[in-house]
C-alpha cells in the first residue's frame, strides 16, 4: 500500500468550521477568555462531605474498618486543583493499493470511460468531527478484467482434500477394501458403495469431482483489478496533566473536571503563558502541538481541539490514635485516594 501525500497547503476544508476561520488559512484566531484558577465555591469540599466521601469509599473495600474514618481528627484542610490538559488533532490520510474482485460480468469501469481522478480529488467525508474510522473506495476509470491468477482462468482447481483424485484412502479398511478381522472376507460397508472402487472412499468436500470452486475468483474464472484508496480519518491525542498533589494522573483522568478552557479551529495556537498561571501547562501546549504537526506531516490536517480541565483537589491531613494520614478528595464526584489508610486488611484479615 503506498501512501499518497497530501497537497498543499495541508490543512483540510472541514464543514464545521465557521467562514472566518476558513479563511485565516493556517492559525484560527485565539478567543478571549482566561483559565479559571480559583475553585468555584460550590466545588470546594468542607470535612464533613470529605469524611462522608471517605465513609463511603471505605466501606467499598472488604475488610477495611470504618472506626479510623469515622474517629479521626482532621487537623488540616487544603484546596487545590489539578490541570488536565488535552490536544486532539483530526487528520485524514489516503494509500492507494491494486486489488481485485470477482468479475461477475458486464463492463469495467477502465481507461476508456475517461482519466482517473488523483487520490485527493476523489471525494470522501467522516461520519462525524473527530471520530476514527476507514472507508474504502474504487477509484474511477482504474478497472480492467484479467484471467484469474489462481485457477487460469477455468474457475476451478484441484481439490486440496484428495489432491485432484476424487477419493481418499478409507480409513476403516485401511484401503483393503474388505472388513477388518473379518473371516468370511466381507466387504467394507464404509467404501462398499464407493465410485472409485473398494478401499477408496468418495472425497466430501469437492463431491468426488476432484476439482473446486477457485476461492479468489468465486468459480467465475475472472478477475476485475483496480486500484482501491482506503482513506482513514484518525483522532491523535496528547495529554499533559499538571498540579495534583500526590493523586495519581490515572485517578484525575477519569475524575471529572470544570472545563477551563476549550476552543477548536482549523489548528489552534499554544496556550500563552500570560493566560494560564502555570507556566509548564504553556509549555507543554506548545510542545504537543508541535509533536502532532510531526506525525501529521503526510496526512490532511481537519481541524485541530484542546481543554483545560481543572479538577479540584482537596487534601486532608488527620491525626488517628498516633497514627498522622493524608487523604485527598478530588474532582466534581468527590472521589478518594487514601494511599495510607490505617485501617486496611493484612495478613490474616487482621484489622488494626
Amino acid at each position: 500500500m503506498m501512501c499518497v501525500p497530501p497537497p498543499e497547503p495541508c490543512i483540510g476544508d472541514f464543514g464545521m468550521l465557521d467562514p472566518e476561520q476558513q479563511m485565516l488559512g493556517t492559525w484560527a484566531p485565539y478567543p478571549e477568555y482566561s483559565l479559571r484558577t480559583i475553585i468555584p465555591h460550590s466545588c470546594q469540599v468542607s470535612e464533613a462531605a470529605a469524611r462522608s466521601a471517605l465513609m463511603a469509599y471505605v466501606k467499598n473495600h472488604c475488610c477495611w474498618g470504618v472506626g479510623a474514618a469515622r474517629n479521626m481528627s482532621v487537623t488540616s484542610i487544603r484546596q487545590n486543583c489539578a490541570y488536565h490538559y488535552i490536544l486532539q488533532t483530526f487528520t485524514e490520510k489516503r494509500e492507494a493499493r491494486w486489488a481485485w474482485a470477482p468479475h461477475v460480468g458486464g463492463d469495467a469501469d477502465g481507461p476508456d470511460q475517461g482519466a482517473a481522478p488523483s487520490p485527493w480529488d476523489l471525494p470522501a467525508s467522516p461520519s462525524k468531527p473527530f471520530h476514527s474510522e476507514v472507508k474504502v473506495i474504487e477509484v474511477p476509470h482504474t478497472a480492467s478484467v484479467k484471467p484469474c491468477h489462481r485457477c487460469r482462468g477455468t474457475g476451478t482447481m484441484a481439490c486440496p482434500s484428495c489432491h485432484g483424485k476424487g477419493f481418499t484412502r478409507c480409513l476403516a479398511c485401511q484401503g483393503e477394501g474388505w472388513g477388518l478381522g473379518s473371516e468370511s472376507r466381507e466387504r467394507c460397508i464404509v467404501c462398499g458403495s464407493s465410485s472409485h472402487g473398494h478401499g477408496r472412499q468418495d472425497c466430501n468436500r469437492c463431491g468426488a469431482k476432484g476439482r473446486v470452486a477457485c476461492p479468489v475468483c468465486d468459480s467465475y474464472g475472472q478477475l476485475k483489478c483496480f486500484i482501491q484508496l482506503t482513506v482513514s480519518w484518525k483522532v491523535n491525542v496528547g495529554e499533559y496533566i499538571t498540579g495534583g498533589d500526590e493523586v495519581p494522573h490515572d485517578l484525575l483522568r477519569q475524575a471529572d473536571g470544570q472545563i477551563g478552557i476549550e476552543e477548536t479551529g482549523i489548528r489552534v495556537a499554544p496556550l500563552p503563558s500570560d493566560i494560564v498561571s502555570d507556566e509548564t501547562l504553556a509549555m507543554a501546549s506548545a510542545q504537543l502541538i508541535s509533536e502532532h504537526f510531526q506525525v501529521s506531516s503526510n496526512a490532511l490536517l481537519l481541524a485541530q481541539r484542546h481543554q483545560v480541565r481543572v479538577v479540584p483537589i482537596t487534601t486532608l491531613h488527620y491525626r488517628w490514635k498516633n497514627y498522622d494520614g493524608t487523604y485527598f478528595v478530588y474532582g466534581l464526584d468527590k472521589k478518594v485516594h487514601a494511599p495510607d489508610y490505617p485501617q486496611t486488611c493484612c495478613c490474616g484479615c487482621t484489622i488494626l
